[in-house]
């Protein structure tokens, strides 16, 4: 669940904070060139209407209200600018970081299904966070996914049978820096990322030239630990990306 209130709230600080800094900066000025002043001004205001702008569309797309494609490119390059001082204030005033990060997800999500793809499976890496597998599991499955027994104890199985029936290309990631060498490598032309919010975010400013769909891991015994994949979401995602449908059989159509 995304709490758009906690993010309306910080975006009112950083826009108090900005005023307040307008005020202090125009008294110490008011000795120098008018001309000055009023640059200074115009460019703080102009800033805060850029910020309210993309708070209101924001807003929408979390709402889930209609919005047009073009307003959702420009407010997701706003959001990336803001987006390290929006975490900053958020945490300071004891708002979670992941609050914040689950909107901007949202944000990117909400994008890339408002363009259309025709991708192949070939063309798609689904990249899954090693929690994924289970704590007390000795199989390793970082390097091979089909080292995996199947026990059913953890999502792993389920994905190697999603890759054996569509082609799809399946990596488990210990960490981000594994994760970008995997997509260097592979050079895929889409990327589903099974993540934490905060390894998502990473994952989708990193890889701005390629389509980054997010979806969030399920954290029942907290960070990194037995981690599990709503594995419909996964194959939502694919469906979209390659403009085919899943069965429940494995087949498409």
């Amino acid at each position: 669940m995304i709490d758009v209130k906690k993010y309306i709230t910080t975006i009112g600080i950083l826009v108090a904070i900005l005023i307040l800094g307008t005020v202090i900066v125009n008294i110490f000025i008011s000795s120098l060139a008018h001309i000055f002043g009023l640059l200074i001004n115009i460019l703080v205001l102009s800033i805060i209407i850029v910020i309210i702008f993309s708070t209101i569309v924001t807003y929408n797309i979390i709402k889930d209200k209609k919005v047009s494609y073009s307003l959702m490119k420009i407010n997701l390059k706003i959001a990336n600018l803001l987006f390290n001082s929006v975490i900053f204030i958020a945490s300071s005033i004891g708002i979670p970081k992941n609050e914040i990060r689950k909107i901007y997800v949202k944000l990117n999500n909400t994008y890339i299904y408002n363009n259309k793809y025709n991708f192949n499976y070939g063309d798609i890496i689904i990249l899954v966070p090693h929690c994924v597998q289970k704590n007390s599991c000795k199989l390793k499955v970082t390097n091979k996914i089909e080292n995996c027994a199947k026990c059913g104890l953890c999502n792993i199985g389920e994905l190697i049978k999603l890759k054996e029936k569509i082609g799809i290309n399946i990596f488990i990631a210990t960490g981000g820096t594994l994760a970008r060498k995997i997509i260097m490598e592979n050079k895929p032309k889409a990327v589903i990322a099974v993540a934490c919010e905060r390894d998502l975010i990473s994952g989708i400013q990193d890889m701005k030239h390629i389509p980054v769909l997010g979806v969030f891991n399920k954290r029942p015994n907290g960070p990194c630990v037995d981690t599990f994949i709503d594995i419909y979401e996964v194959e939502s995602a694919i469906n979209f990306l390659t403009g085919k449908k899943i069965s429940t059989k494995g087949e498409c159509f």
